[in-house]
């Protein structure tokens, strides 16, 4: 047997599925059995299940773990899913990572709210104990509940793991753009303030980007005063002021609108890359005139308010996709897709025209993704936190 057939054999271990089934349990069930095809599970395999915010997600996790045995199964809930065949605004979108080649480790964990660095410090390590060290390459997979009150404190803990040898990348877990609830699930239990780390060994390369789309619209702005989350001024006068006037459009604070208004103009970090790592407002407003994120923000920081268009989003979906294959020694098997919810809204009837984009990198390449509360994707340079961003890991 060739070795260009064998290749392929090993290309057809790692599936996708979906379900538009309004039945939890079926919809579980049948995401799961369309990512298997025609393999047979084993201990070591895993299934990631991205699951939509109106799926009863317990009944569709046990469902899903009785079609998968004696394979694990973990993921979390989303604004949506899609596979490189099909968009799931409702539902459930599946992969398969196989144990060929490779290895798992699997650790799931409750946030401490008192000291979220240490738990997600804690879960990477459990993972990678559990993963073991039979391969050479490795990459940390990250899936966090999406309300978390500051996702650089994940960032930070799982660095204490991988430091900079190893690249982590994943999401965080969304539900329908309310921000009230989400969910992570992993190692047979529900949690709505977990963190599911996945630590991956194999024996070929692995790939990590991100890009975005988006460009400068505003002039620099230094950060004079913030505390965690919240930055209380810009250039010496409160944030929310110096941030509308900058955003060039004129926007009420108290509008009930007011996130998804602004989800047009988020403001931009630069890095050591030359380039932005992007943060979106938060729909809290704090009082005193500051601006919130999901992720903290330090004093003499920079920001810049951002602008993009249909297709530069599109093009910068694309660029990831390229980014994490290029340096693969062999075709993709797979590729995990965090996509922002927030770029749903912005592109509106085009969200199909961002997964072909990324599709169209990848030549065949099976693509399951989800929309996210946040994005990981630590590369050279970059904070490893995102927001409407695309990170995308190439198997």
């Amino acid at each position: 047997m060739g070795n260009s057939t064998l290749k392929d054999q090993r290309a057809a271990l790692l599936g996708v599925g979906h379900s538009h089934v309004g039945d939890s349990e079926t919809a579980g069930r049948e995401a799961v059995r369309m990512a298997l095809v025609d393999h047979q599970p084993t201990s070591e395999d895993l299934i990631i299940l991205f699951v939509s915010a109106d799926q009863d997600l317990a009944a569709l996790y046990r469902a899903a773990i009785a079609e998968a045995a004696p394979a694990g199964v973990f993921g979390c809930s989303s604004t949506g899913g899609f596979t490189d065949a099909e968009q799931v605004p409702s539902g459930c979108v599946a992969a398969l990572l196989a144990a060929d080649e490779s290895s798992f480790g699997v650790c799931h964990v409750e946030r401490d709210e008192n000291d979220i660095a240490e738990s997600a410090r804690r879960a990477a390590q459990g993972a990678r104990d559990r993963a073991g060290d039979r391969y050479p390459h490795s990459v940390l997979l990250l899936l966090t509940d999406g309300l978390t009150p500051d996702q650089r404190e994940i960032a930070r803990g799982a660095y204490e793991v991988t430091t900079a040898l190893i690249p982590f990348v994943g999401g965080s877990a969304g539900d329908d753009l309310t921000w009230s609830c989400t969910y992570t699930f992993g190692e047979g239990r529900v949690l709505t303030n977990g963190i599911v780390a996945v630590w991956i060994n194999s024996e070929r390369p692995m790939g990590v980007s991100v890009d975005h789309g988006w460009r400068p619209a505003g002039k620099p702005m230094l950060v004079t005063r913030a505390e965690g989350t919240i930055v209380h001024e810009l250039d010496g006068t409160p944030a929310l002021e110096a941030y509308i006037a900058e955003r060039g459009a004129p926007v009420e604070p108290g509008d009930p609108d007011f996130f998804r208004k602004v989800m047009g103009s988020p403001v931009g970090l630069s890095n050591a890359r030359g380039r932005y790592d992007v943060r979106q407002l938060h729909a809290y407003l704090p009082d005193g005139g500051g601006i919130n994120f999901n992720t903290g923000v330090s004093e003499q920081s920079i920001l810049q308010v951002m602008s993009t268009d249909d297709e530069a989003l599109i093009e910068g979906a694309r660029s990831a996709a390229q980014d994490a294959v290029s340096n693969l020694t062999d075709k993709a098997r797979l590729v995990l897709v965090f996509s922002c919810g927030s770029r749903l809204p912005l592109l509106g009837d085009r969200g199909r025209d961002e997964v072909a984009a990324i599709s169209s990198a990848l030549d065949g390449v099976p693509v399951c993704g989800f929309y996210t509360y946040g994005e990981f994707a630590r590369t050279p340079g970059s904070s490893g936190v995102h927001n409407s961003s695309v990170a995308v890991l190439a198997l």
